[in-house]
C-alpha cells in the first residue's frame, strides 16, 4: 500500500496553482498534511501566494515516525520506503544518518502531543492571538511545559484546524423500528447484553475510559473517579462488549458486517455515511469526546512568516468552513466566543461544538490512576 503521497499538479483538480509543489526545494513553505484532513481546493488557494511544498500522509503514524527519524540522535535504520526505493547515491554510513529536517509544519492529534514534547519532537510555535482566544479548556491542551504537562504559563505547542467528536455508527437495518432492537441514541447503550461481541472500536484504552465516564455522567477529565469502584466495573463489562480493538480498521469491520456497532471519530464515520448508506451514526445523548488535528513545527524547522501565514489562513471564516464541511470536521475558530457555526454543514457535525468535552492531557497523578485502573483491567 502506498504510504506517502504528493501533492502535484492535477492531483483531485489542483491545476497550475500547485504545480510549484512539484519541486519541495524551491518551496518556501513546506507542509506534512494528515491526507483528507485539508480540502484541495483551501491547498490550491493558499498556493496562489506562497510557494508551498504540500506532502500527504496516509496516517498520523508515519508523520509521526518521520519526526523521529528527523530528531534520531544517532545512526538509525531508514524507514522501509527509503530502503525500498533508493534516492540517489550514498555510502552505507549515509544512508543511516538522519536527513535535515523536511518540513516546517506537520500534522499531529491532540493524544500525541505530549509525546513528540517529551521526546523533544517538536518545538513551541510564535504567539497566534486566535488560539489563545480559545475558551479554557483549549489553552489546557495547547499551553504545556517541557515535559508535555498543561501549564498556565506553558509555551504553545500546536494550532488546531480540525475538530471532531467521538460518536457511534451502526448497522440501520438491525435497528429499524420494525426489529426488537432498540434504536442507539446513548453511550449506556453499548453494554446492552445483546450488543456483547458486535462492537469495534480504536485500540485506544483512553477513549473506552472516558466512554465509561460519559457513560456514569463523569467529566472526561475527573481523574479522582479513575479509581471509583463503578468505573473499574464497567470499563471490565465494556471490554468483554467489544470484539474488534483495532485503530486503523475499527470500521472496516463494521462496513463488512463483522460487527453491529462501531464507536469512532466523527470525521471517519460522517465520511463512511457517504459511501454506505445502510449505515447510520449518532452523537449519544451524554456528550462528545473532542479530538484535534493541529499543526505542530519539527525541532529544528524555521519558524517562517510563511508557516504563521497558514496557520493564520486555515482560520480565516471561509477557510474554516472549507475545511468543516469538506473534511466532515468543525474548525476550533467555531469554538471562539461569539462565532455562529455556518449552517452548511451538517447536523450531525453542528452538534460537535455544544455537545463536546476536550479530552485534556492527564496529570502527573492522573496518570498514576489510570495505570492502576487499567492494571485492575489486565488482572479481570
Amino acid at each position: 500500500m502506498v504510504k506517502r503521497r504528493t501533492v502535484m499538479l492535477g492531483l483531485l483538480g489542483l491545476g497550475t496553482a500547485v504545480a510549484s509543489c512539484r519541486s519541495s526545494a524551491s518551496a518556501s513553505l513546506k507542509v506534512k498534511v494528515l491526507a483528507r484532513s485539508v480540502p484541495a481546493q483551501v491547498l490550491k488557494a493558499f498556493s496562489r501566494d506562497t510557494l508551498t511544498h504540500f506532502e500527504s500522509e496516509l496516517n498520523l503514524i508515519d508523520i509521526y515516525q518521520q519526526l523521529q527519524w528527523w530528531q534520531a540522535r544517532s545512526p538509525m535504520t531508514p524507514p522501509l520506503w527509503r530502503r525500498l526505493i533508493p534516492i540517489g547515491h550514498s555510502s552505507s554510513q549515509d544512508a543511516t544518518k538522519p536527513p535535515p529536517v523536511g518540513a516546517h509544519l506537520v500534522t499531529l492529534s491532540d493524544p500525541w502531543l505530549e509525546h513528540a514534547i517529551r521526546q523533544d519532537l517538536i518545538q513551541p510555535l510564535p504567539d497566534f492571538p486566535l488560539a489563545y482566544a480559545l475558551p479554557e479548556p483549549w489553552q489546557k491542551l495547547l499551553r504545556r511545559d517541557r515535559e508535555g504537562y498543561s501549564s498556565e504559563r506553558g509555551k504553545l505547542w500546536a494550532v488546531p484546524y480540525r475538530t471532531q467528536g467521538l460518536m457511534i455508527a451502526y448497522q440501520k437495518p438491525i435497528f429499524q423500528t420494525n426489529t426488537n432492537n432498540k434504536p442507539i441514541t446513548k453511550w449506556a447503550d453499548l453494554w446492552r447484553p445483546e450488543l456483547a461481541g458486535r462492537i469495534a472500536m480504536p485500540n485506544q484504552p483512553r477513549l473506552a475510559i472516558a466512554i465509561v465516564l460519559k457513560a456514569l455522567r463523569y467529566s472526561v477529565n475527573d481523574e479522582a473517579a479513575l479509581l471509583r469502584d463503578d468505573v473499574q466495573e464497567q470499563l471490565l463489562a465494556l471490554y468483554r462488549q467489544v470484539k474488534v480493538f483495532d485503530s486503523q480498521a475499527y470500521l472496516k469491520a463494521l462496513v463488512n458486517e463483522d460487527v453491529w456497532l462501531a464507536v469512532g471519530w466523527s470525521g471517519d464515520i460522517l465520511a463512511t455515511l457517504v459511501r454506505y448508506r445502510r449505515l447510520g451514526a449518532v452523537h449519544p445523548q451524554e456528550g462528545t469526546v473532542l479530538t484535534s488535528d493541529l499543526w505542530v513545527a519539527p525541532t529544528n524547522a524555521k519558524l517562517t512568516e510563511e508557516a504563521q501565514a497558514w496557520m493564520e489562513f486555515c482560520w480565516q471564516m471561509p477557510i474554516a468552513t472549507e475545511i468543516s464541511v469538506s473534511s466532515y470536521g468543525v474548525s476550533p475558530s467555531f469554538f471562539l466566543p461569539d462565532v455562529k457555526v455556518p449552517e452548511q454543514l451538517s447536523q450531525q457535525t453542528l452538534l460537535v461544538p455544544g455537545h463536546g468535552e476536550v479530552l485534556l492531557p492527564l496529570s502527573r497523578r492522573g496518570q498514576t490512576n489510570i495505570e492502576t485502573l487499567l492494571s485492575v483491567e489486565a488482572e479481570g
